[in-house]
């Protein structure tokens, strides 16, 4: 494709109206041909930046200037929006979690792959410097063998002020599909390896499911624990400990730190990644605009380039019905609890394996 791919943005709620559709509109080989949004309000964010909404994204989808659709809906409406453009051959940038169950997912899987689209997952993370960073070193064996991972993953928010959604399961809510699906795709992209068993605690004091402790083992032996809340202090921070090191980040500071084993003096030898003096550029804008978040830029910047045909690396549909696998297969083991807490991850094409004992 020669000229500016024409867009269709499905959502333009608290997220995809100040990030997405700016983003979008400003980025070139694209242009917004419209937003669909059943909620008025959404639609005149859409209207006060000079671009056409409607109610009905199915309208939108039928414009023959559309080329592709950015999904940013509430996550119940995601599988079948995203349906809905495959089946259209309308390229796909779906915002995760894929689907709210696994069956869903796997459906459209399989009708894009049909529709032969270029079809990605909105794992926005793993096009964060710092995470990009700790994949680079990780492969680079600057901490050895992994070992072990503990990262958390928590954002305060009052129930009252959650979107209705994100208040059940049913809809799509719960900070398992809602938080930790990031961190599971974080795991699979930084180790290049599988989760084969996961199991879970779950709370729910304000709403459905709004605290999570998660456990998980991948393929080559790496255990994982993590919590995730709506109501403990915002962070999002992974440690990563392998034989030789242990490689922490936090992405809101933002900073990465590195700690190596000194066998010669039975000591540590810690330095920060870049030094604090040294920041990068998106470090500079981060402590200008605190609000400021790369990835997001970084993962429609390479979306849009897959539409151009220039080489790059998106996170798939597959790799988003890896992530829903887990959470599922951890939600069901925690719904059994105490009888049966490990459930192991079936996986197409990969095979069903052991759980926790």
């Amino acid at each position: 494709m020669s000229g500016p791919i024409g867009v269709a943005l499905l959502g333009c709620g608290s997220i995809a109206g100040p990030v997405h559709l700016r983003l979008l509109r400003r980025r070139r080989g694209v242009r917004v041909v419209g937003v669909a949004d059943p909620a008025p309000e959404a639609r005149a964010v859409a209207e006060r930046a000079g671009v056409p909404a409607v109610a009905d994204p199915l309208e939108l989808l039928e414009d023959g200037a559309v080329g592709a659709a950015i999904v940013c809906a509430p996550t119940h409406a995601h599988a079948e929006l995203g349906l809905a453009a495959v089946e259209r051959r309308k390229h796909l940038y779906l915002e995760k979690p894929l689907a709210t169950s696994v069956e869903d997912g796997s459906h459209l899987v399989d009708a894009a792959a049909q529709a032969g689209v270029v079809a990605a997952v909105g794992f926005n993370h793993r096009f964060h410097p710092l995470h990009r960073r700790a994949r680079a070193l990780l492969e680079s064996g600057a901490i050895g063998q992994v070992r072990a991972i503990q990262t958390a993953f928590c954002q305060p928010v009052e129930a009252r002020q959650l979107a209705p959604w994100r208040r059940s399961r049913a809809a799509g809510g719960g900070v398992l599909l809602d938080l930790a699906s990031h961190q599971v795709d974080l795991v699979r992209w930084l180790l290049s390896d599988e989760i084969v068993s996961a199991r879970a605690a779950l709370e729910s004091e304000a709403s459905e499911d709004d605290t999570a402790r998660l456990e998980l083992q991948t393929a080559r032996g790496v255990a994982v624990a993590g919590l995730f809340s709506y109501r403990a202090a915002r962070c999002d921070v992974l440690q990563i400990v392998g034989t030789a090191g242990v490689l922490e980040l936090d992405r809101y500071a933002p900073a990465l730190r590195l700690s190596l084993t000194r066998e010669d003096a039975g000591d540590v030898r810690r330095r920060r990644d870049p030094p604090a003096w040294q920041p990068r550029l998106w470090q500079v804008r981060r402590r200008l605009r605190p609000s400021y978040e790369p990835s997001y830029e970084r993962a429609l910047a390479a979306f849009v380039d897959a539409l151009h045909g220039r080489p790059g690396s998106l996170p798939s549909l597959t790799d988003g019905l890896r992530s829903l696998e887990v959470v599922v297969a951890a939600e069901d083991a925690a719904r059994r609890r105490p009888a049966n807490y490990g459930a192991g991850i079936a996986s197409r094409g990969v095979g069903s394996s052991a759980g926790f004992t």
